[in-house]
């Protein structure tokens, strides 16, 4: 609790338990990139309030709607759509910072990669490109295709007049 006094934080949540919780809900609306601005209808995406429940332990379930409301017009949004309470979070640019420090102490304890501005795993590595070319010899099917190809591709270069 001390943690979010430093970001503006301080009386979001009274418990451990309710930390965690947010920490859930805000990274399970990142992940799945359900972002929405107040006041725009347009939006990303949003699913039902009911389903941020989903995945989550059943004894600790009622703790999920608490932290939601807690966290409406700050860090989520909470509106109706087909008479059904529906969630998405806030994209904008100071709910993205405080809601990121949230979602990624989550991630920390379970073990996940912190999320980047950008969403995505911060210790993605990129595709190691090779350093050197490695020689392997054409087989003789290939080496007789190889010239043929070129064969053809010099008479036709040729009669084309392209040199």
């Amino acid at each position: 609790m001390g943690f979010y006094s430093n970001v503006g934080l301080s009386g979001y949540f009274s418990t451990p338990e309710e930390e965690y919780a947010a920490g859930f809900v805000l990274n399970k609306l990142y992940t799945l990139k359900y972002f929405g601005r107040a006041g725009n209808i347009s939006h990303n995406g949003h699913t039902q309030l009911t389903n941020m429940m989903k995945s989550f332990p059943k004894d600790r379930r009622g703790t999920i709607l608490k932290v939601c409301d807690r966290m409406k017009n700050r860090l989520v949004l909470i509106f109706k759509s087909d008479g059904e309470d529906h969630i998405c979070a806030l994209h904008e640019t100071e709910s993205m910072r405080v809601g990121l420090i949230i979602a990624n102490n989550f991630r920390k304890q379970v073990g996940l990669p912190p999320l980047d501005k950008f969403l995505k795993e911060a210790d993605e590595t990129l595709p190691v490109q090779p350093t050197s070319i490695v020689y392997v010899p054409l087989t003789d099917k290939e080496r007789r295709s190889k010239v043929y190809y070129e064969k053809n591709i010099k008479k036709w270069v040729d009669h084309e007049g392209l040199t």
